[in-house]
């Protein structure tokens, strides 16, 4: 890969779609090359009929097909028959789906952004975490909540964005019980930075407004898009988002990954990244949970 390089400008290149440059080097849902990365790339002929704008979505928790179609404005007969589905087959959690875009507004961000080394070097826009609803009860104000260190933000005369009143302690909660995994495994604790608690909030909020979460936010932005935005000035940058009833759902969630397909639990665990801020948002069923990570 050359500096400058993107995915969707490889699949042009190629005369091939985004999604079989993903499929054939394992990527997953990630849009990110890395200046130096070695891909290969599928002969054309295969996809002959096929848009550059085809990317692959990876099935999380709780989706459907007809979801996946709806949220990405999608004919229901399309998608099933471009992945060779039936209406007898079910998708499972993590299995590969190709959506037949048919123009970049409509396909997900495809900026490159400097993802953490290994091990822990998964995309920084990560696939959706969203589990099947369960009747789980809000927690209240954490007792005994362990200290988050913070780290020093860039002021701003802008008003940062805010998260409901009644969900106010959950982003220190949140960043509290992932540095509580952490401590588990041997990792130090991530620093709470309050610029990426802006870029995470204000993402939030965007998802709340439209009705739909997503790493992509409604004006086309990913992550590392939205962190230089909010000001935050580091070397790499990682998110993760659930939709979810709970926090300590949420990371249930996260770290209920089975290697090598772990991209939540392994930025959760990440010995690179080493900061962290969180933005919540009231969702028709549950919260909106997003937790965006950062190197200085």
């Amino acid at each position: 890969m050359e500096p400058g390089d993107t995915l969707l400008g490889l699949a042009k290149a190629y005369n091939v779609p985004m999604a079989a440059i993903q499929l054939e080097n394992e990527m997953g849902s990630s849009t990110v090359v890395k200046t130096g990365q070695d891909l290969s790339i599928p002969a054309a002929a295969a996809w002959a009929d096929a848009s550059p704008y085809w990317i692959v979505h990876e099935v999380a928790p709780g989706d459907t097909l007809t979801e996946i179609a709806r949220d990405h404005d999608l004919e229901l007969e399309e998608l099933k028959s471009v992945n060779g589905l039936d209406d007898a087959d079910r998708i499972t959690v993590g299995e590969p789906l190709i959506l037949p875009l048919g123009s970049p507004a409509s396909a997900p961000a495809a900026d490159p952004t400097d993802p953490p080394p290994p091990p822990t070097s998964e995309p920084t826009s990560e696939p959706v975490a969203s589990p099947t609803p369960a009747p789980t009860a809000a927690p209240t104000e954490p007792a005994q909540a362990s200290a988050v260190p913070t780290a020093e933000a860039p002021s701003s005369d802008a008003q940062a964005p805010l998260p409901p009143q009644d969900l106010a302690s959950w982003p220190q909660e949140i960043a509290r019980l992932i540095n509580d995994v952490r401590a588990e495994h041997g990792m130090p604790p991530l620093q709470y930075n309050e610029t990426l608690e802006q870029a995470a909030q204000a993402h939030a909020n965007d998802c709340a407004q439209r009705g739909w979460g997503s790493h992509t936010g409604s004006d086309g932005s990913n992550i590392k898009a939205r962190v230089i935005r909010a000001g935050y000035d580091g070397t790499g940058w990682a998110e993760c988002w659930a939709h979810t009833q709970t926090p300590q759902k949420a990371i249930e969630v996260w770290m209920d990954e089975t290697p090598p397909n772990d991209p939540h639990r392994r930025t959760l665990l990440s010995d690179w990244l080493t900061e962290i801020g969180v933005g919540v948002a009231h969702a028709d069923w549950g919260h909106y949970i997003f937790a965006d990570f950062g190197r200085p």
